[in-house]
């Protein structure tokens, strides 16, 4: 951090950098956010991990900083690990949208304070893996207007977050009665002590390509949807590790036959 913040790096080197992990256990957060002055000189940066920065309390700040157009451009693959402090990643914030466009990965590990992923409608029309574990206090990932956006998806993947309720939450669905996953394949539901559903809500979820549905160690769930869910190539549903697969031809029915036989 220091060698970046005095400039001692050689400049072409900086221009090539492509993944950066940045642990600031010995380095003084200003502003409980992002140094984002510091980026300016890592124009190819695609991967940012972030782990044990004490003192970084949001990511990208409610107040835009003076930072050129370019910093952080090309950001495809973001990890936010062991962050004790974090309170929110601010993805919803309008300067941030850029940044929500491209990405492609998105990790949350071990992040205690963070309640969810964006509160409000964002778009992520390039987000292909999503995984969130051990954030105590994530109570959903987001509303069904952001999930509008996630044509892409691929995989999601949901462990030991005490508090979720629901994957995502029931908002105005604004009179959309259908919703697509293009290229969502895998969703993995682990050790939710307090999920009752994927979505509350009563829009139609087609997810023509879901190959894999593992729910394990999630008792308090009733049903997947309360709308329609369309599983056309779902060959598999996981109520454990040691169990086998299982399936009754429909999934909102299937999450109710395995919920009544955990009772």
């Amino acid at each position: 951090m220091m060698l970046l913040r005095d400039g001692c790096l050689p400049h072409d080197l900086l221009c090539q950098l492509s993944h950066l992990l940045l642990c600031f256990e010995d380095y003084e957060i200003q502003n409980d956010t992002l140094p984002f002055d510091l980026f300016h000189m890592l124009p190819s940066l695609e991967y940012l991990r972030l782990q044990k920065c004490f003192g970084l309390k949001e990511i990208f700040s409610s107040q835009k900083f003076q930072v050129e157009d370019k910093v952080l451009a090309g950001l495809k693959k973001l990890f936010l690990v062991e962050l004790s402090e974090l309170e929110s990643i601010g993805l919803e914030h309008t300067w941030a949208q850029p940044y929500t466009k491209k990405l492609e990965m998105l990790t949350l590990f071990t992040c205690p304070r963070v309640e969810n992923i964006v509160s409000c409608a964002v778009s992520f029309i390039n987000l292909k893996e999503l995984s969130v574990k051990h954030c105590a206090k994530m109570e959903y990932l987001f509303t069904f207007a952001t999930l509008k956006s996630l044509v892409k998806l691929e995989t999601l993947s949901i462990k030991k977050c005490e508090s979720i309720k629901e994957i995502i939450k029931k908002d105005d669905e604004d009179g959309c009665d259908e919703m697509v996953f293009g290229r969502l394949r895998s969703i993995k539901l682990n050790s939710l002590t307090k999920l009752v559903s994927f979505y509350s809500g009563n829009a139609t979820l087609q997810c023509s390509y879901l190959k894999n549905l593992m729910i394990v160690e999630c008792p308090n769930m009733i049903t997947f949807s309360q709308g329609v869910v369309k599983v056309s190539m779902l060959l598999e549903i996981q109520p454990s590790k040691d169990s086998d697969s299982t399936f009754q031809g429909d999934l909102n029915t299937t999450i109710e036959i395995l919920f009544h036989e955990q009772v």
